[in-house]
């Protein structure tokens, strides 16, 4: 059973039944390293052996045909311990590509999470031209919505903007008291542009057609 890892917790058993080898990965940006594959000794011996069987035959081959079940139901134990010192020599060939920040305490990888200049980790210390690059960033960002705000996006288009018909000469107006056209007062009602339904003062859509008053 392998130890605990010093410097990440994600480490991902590659082996199989010719060696032994692991993934060991970043807690924080996850980029994976794998230790060189070490090829399992017992596996070579039995190897070995079946090509002896195949070149002289007789009792060499049954001799490892009987290592064969040996291995298969007694080295279990014995099978443990290579792989758990296999696992140890994989740790340390690894390490080096993990830190340890003075800062918080926390392993991260070399490659990308690493500030060499400060010796800490990139969330202790940012790196400065990453930190500009996305300063610029929300700078223009910013700029361009507020600039975009300013801007007249409409102009002189008629945007659906309700109108009130006259009831005496049916003439339309864009508001007021009295009717521009035949000067008499005006009754706050609102017909719609497309369907010439009336709607109520403050209705938005047309409950006729559903167009936008």
């Amino acid at each position: 059973m392998e130890g605990p890892v010093p410097f990440t917790g994600n480490v991902t058993d590659l082996s199989n039944p010719n060696g032994f080898q692991w993934a060991f990965r970043c807690n924080r940006c996850g980029n994976g390293f794998e230790s060189p594959f070490e090829q399992s000794l017992t596996k070579r011996g039995r190897g070995m052996l079946r090509m002896a069987g195949e070149w002289f035959g007789g009792p060499v081959e049954k001799f490892s045909q009987g290592v064969e079940e040996f291995n298969l139901y007694g080295i279990g134990a014995e099978q443990g311990a290579i792989k758990n010192r296999a696992f140890n020599r994989a740790v340390e060939q690894v390490k080096p590509n993990f830190r340890q920040c003075r800062g918080c305490g926390h392993w991260i990888c070399r490659q990308f999470c690493w500030n060499e200049a400060v010796g800490q980790c990139q969330e202790c210390s940012p790196l400065m031209s990453e930190e500009v690059a996305r300063a610029q960033g929300d700078a223009q960002r910013y700029q361009y919505r507020e600039r975009a705000m300013r801007q007249d996006w409409v102009g002189k288009r008629d945007i659906g903007r309700s109108r009130v018909r006259c009831d005496t000469c049916g003439a339309f107006s864009e508001g007021g008291t009295f009717c521009g056209r035949c000067g008499r007062p005006l009754r706050i009602t609102v017909r719609c542009r497309h369907c010439g339904a009336t709607a109520s003062e403050r209705a938005m859509y047309c409950q006729n057609c559903g167009v936008q008053l």
